[in-house]
């Protein structure tokens, strides 16, 4: 399944690294990882750090899939607010649900300082603005929880939002703990870094876990491997028949511009809105902006790449706009599939039809702080720990 069309930023910032082999023989491992992508990159660390054996399977380059067309966002905050939560799960539940993700970034940060600078990994406060003006109310009650439950956030009145951000919207949230990153950048050095620490890699070795019988599973050459715990990482590429129901998966478009020479935005902060489907920037180390939007229900990808491209000037002339950016010219722009589930929470945790199958599938907008999130509470499960989030985020819900 092709999940992403145009061409990505992150493509260019490959450094030639070296591939891993395709399986060759027959393995057995501790656990088994299919996907070696941000999420399957992240569970083989937290394995791994726990003394587990591990192997981790891709049927193409690490990183080179749905995560080649991530835009390195990263935030605590749901495409769902925790207010909104409060209303759909109990008061409870969306507060832990907010909790782990606040952790998760926590850990996300702690990892990244372990890693070379190239992944450019950077803390960046974000500004969630109000899209309309009845958006404003929705704001206050929403900082209303957050500050009840003491995570990182101030409300921002338009004057406010205007003096120290130069953003001219009715109101906004200003939260922090979060960050940027390279993501293709940050999954290769993390692999290097697994693989120093003992996880096998093979790429280019597809495997169709629903064919496993067992503790077994063979890839498409015919090989077979066995394991105590399988890891479904495999991001966007199939809707298994546990969440085909609860889940389905969308389109958007995105866009890398070419480096500014003028001044960008105050703190270079991380902005995105009320308003669905939600416009989102950031900057890049090199001056560059991130921005995407536009999303469709459809998951059948464009290939014009005139109509990428427009999709994505589209994109930009609402950034430029916000700023007054004059001479900001698109380098590169991308259509990419991503996953959304129905009640606005990921896939994470151990199966409930499946013995020793665990799902770690970071649908909706955070997929990055997901699968951290998710990376530790399958290492719970496999070591019979209980995980006061897990019931939450379980696949079977």
């Amino acid at each position: 399944m092709k999940l992403t069309t145009g061409q990505t930023y992150w493509d260019r910032t490959q450094n030639g690294e070296e591939a891993f082999p395709a399986l060759q023989q027959d393995l057995e491992t501790e656990v088994l990882v299919i996907g070696a992508g941000m999420s399957g990159t992240l569970a083989a660390s937290v394995l791994a750090r726990a003394g587990k054996q591990v192997a981790v399977m891709d049927s193409g380059r690490a990183g080179m899939g749905s995560s080649s067309a991530n835009t390195g966002l990263l935030q605590y905050s749901s495409d769902t607010m925790l207010s909104e939560f409060v209303d759909l799960i109990g008061e409870r539940d969306a507060v832990l649900f907010y909790r782990m993700c606040l952790e998760a970034m926590d850990e996300l940060t702690e990892l990244a300082g372990e890693l070379p600078d190239a992944v450019e990994y950077l803390l960046r406060d974000s500004i969630y603005y109000a899209s309309r003006e009845e958006d404003a109310e929705k704001l206050k009650r929403e900082y209303s929880y957050l500050k009840k439950y003491e995570f990182p956030a101030d409300f921002l009145s338009r004057q406010a939002l205007l003096a120290e951000y130069g953003i001219d919207k009715p109101a906004a949230l200003h939260t922090w703990h979060d960050a940027e990153v390279n993501p293709y950048r940050f999954i290769r050095a993390l692999t290097d870094f697994n693989a120093a620490a003992g996880v096998q890699y093979y790429e280019n070795t597809p495997v169709d876990v629903n064919s496993r019988t067992g503790s077994c599973v063979r890839t498409e050459s015919g090989h077979t491997i066995r394991y105590k715990s399988l890891v479904i990482a495999t991001g966007y590429t199939d809707l298994y028949p546990e969440i085909r129901d609860k889940a389905q998966i969308n389109q958007t478009f995105a866009i890398a511009t070419e480096p500014l020479a003028g001044p960008l935005w105050p703190d270079q902060v991380m902005v995105w809105e009320t308003k669905k489907p939600y416009l989102y920037f950031r900057t890049t180390a090199d001056r560059r902006i991130i921005a995407g939007g536009l999303d469709e229900e459809s998951d059948r990808l464009y290939e014009d790449q005139e109509l990428i491209r427009r999709k994505g000037q589209e994109i930009l002339d609402e950034v430029a706009s916000m700023f007054s950016l004059a001479d900001v010219k698109i380098a590169d722009a991308w259509n990419s599939l991503f996953g959304v589930s129905k009640d606005g929470l990921p896939f994470l945790g151990r199966s409930a039809k499946e013995e020793n199958t665990y799902f770690l599938l970071g649908y909706e907008g955070n997929g990055t702080c997901y699968s951290m999130a998710g990376a530790r509470i399958i290492c719970d499960q496999i070591d019979g720990i209980t995980n006061e989030y897990a019931p939450i985020v379980a696949p079977g819900r």
